[in-house]
């Protein structure tokens, strides 16, 4: 008997795709998204975006640029600016990932020469960036570095002798032509942190997974709702209501109106919470933040009601849902943020509704923009809404037993 039962479990399985999938596709497809994003965050790059201004032009500031541009981490991106804020609009826009400023000579010991500017919810990107530069300026430019450390030097003990000068220039003309492999990575006071934006890193954490947790609900919420409409197919009622003046058309848009509806009071509670309890100024923005979620909960409830007229049975729905769900979070940055992904990763992930909706909430929330900035995301989702609705009209006609 009990190879009978595995014998009826495994046809069971291979007789159905939904959950051959679930079983044996989505498993390999989360580990290579999860693995593709791990292993890039410990290796050489990082695909970093990275905008630099350089504020004064000498051959020591060129030379730390050819260095720049030449490190596998970062990608420098654009020209280099020539004031600091060009970088920081770029770094607020999310255009850039950090912001470098060459504000003055390497062996300038009254101030950091160099500054990075971080958005607050990439906070790890600076740090990483920080730590990058000032090894970059240890390992390809040591003469620099050993000029700074003198003059630190000088001012402690006094002025060199002749002699001392002479054997310091000597050391710094050395420096220049060292191997990487011979030099220490020791560069202190070089590199100082800015944050743009508004301050608070913890609220530009909560602006940003308000908005993920916000969508990747939704997809679940309104994918599990709207499988409802493949039991009322297979029982028949579909069909008596489709005898009626409105058709399977009022099936489908009522479904449409109830998931939109269920989508705006679930993302409502999750931002009263961020507002009570994190001072998330949802009241401010209000009238901008109901049209991203309108927007949002009606391209999840499309999306939802595309994926239940698509398949014929409930089980298969749920699998479907469940793939569609997992995938979009992962590489849409409800999961992980995406700058911490690699590059073809970050560019599919630009295709899914959870980028459109983290997009649209955190632009709103913590970069103060307007409706003319969050027009595009706002636009994808109702997009989304429109073409998923569409197929599922059309399905759901065809699917019709008279």
């Amino acid at each position: 008997m009990i190879l009978a039962m595995l014998r009826v479990m495994t046809l069971g399985l291979l007789r159905d795709r939904g959950a051959l999938v679930l079983a044996f596709v989505l498993p390999p497809a989360i580990f290579v998204i999860f693995a593709s994003i791990f292993s890039a965050t410990t290796s050489d790059k990082l695909d970093l975006k990275v905008a630099v201004a350089q504020l004064s032009s000498t051959p020591a500031s060129q030379r730390l640029e050819d260095a720049l541009r030449q490190e596998p981490t970062f990608e420098v991106t654009g020209p280099v600016r020539s004031n600091r804020a060009d970088v920081e609009s770029l770094v607020k826009q999310g255009a850039a990932d950090v912001g470098l400023v060459i504000r003055g000579e390497i062996d300038d010991t009254d101030a950091a020469p160099l500054e990075v500017l971080i958005e607050p919810s990439k906070l790890m990107a600076g740090s990483i960036v920080s730590g990058r530069v000032q090894e970059l300026v240890a390992r390809r430019l040591p003469d620099l570095l050993l000029s700074r450390t003198a003059v630190t030097f000088q001012s402690v003990v006094g002025a060199f002798t002749p002699e001392q000068s002479a054997r310091l220039a000597a050391a710094i003309e050395a420096g220049a032509r060292v191997s990487e492999q011979q030099v220490s990575t020791n560069a202190p006071g070089l590199v100082a942190t800015a944050s743009v934006g508004s301050s608070g890193s913890s609220g530009a954490t909560v602006s940003y997974y308000a908005g993920a947790v916000a969508i990747l609900f939704l997809l679940f919420a309104s994918l599990q709702s709207a499988a409802t409409l493949i039991e009322e197919r297979n029982s028949g009622i579909i069909d008596r209501i489709a005898v009626g003046p409105g058709g399977s058309a009022v099936v489908v848009l009522g479904k449409l109106l109830f998931l939109t509806i269920q989508g705006v009071i679930q993302v409502g509670l999750i931002f009263t919470v961020a507002q009570l309890v994190y001072e998330v100024d949802v009241i401010k923005r209000l009238d901008l933040w109901l049209l991203i979620t309108v927007a949002a909960a009606l391209g999840a409830s499309g999306l939802a009601l595309a994926v239940a007229t698509a398949c014929t049975t409930k089980q298969q729905a749920q699998t479907v849902s469940t793939f569609v769900v997992l995938i979009c979070s992962a590489i849409g940055g409800s999961m992980v943020p995406r700058f911490m992904m690699p590059e073809f990763l970050q560019a599919i992930g630009r295709f899914t509704p959870n980028t459109w909706a983290i997009e649209a909430y955190y632009g709103v929330f913590w970069r103060h923009e307007t409706l003319s900035d969050v027009i595009p995301e706002i636009v994808s989702l109702v997009a989304m809404a429109v073409v998923g609705t569409a197929f599922a009209l059309i399905v759901s006609r065809r699917r019709l037993r008279f």
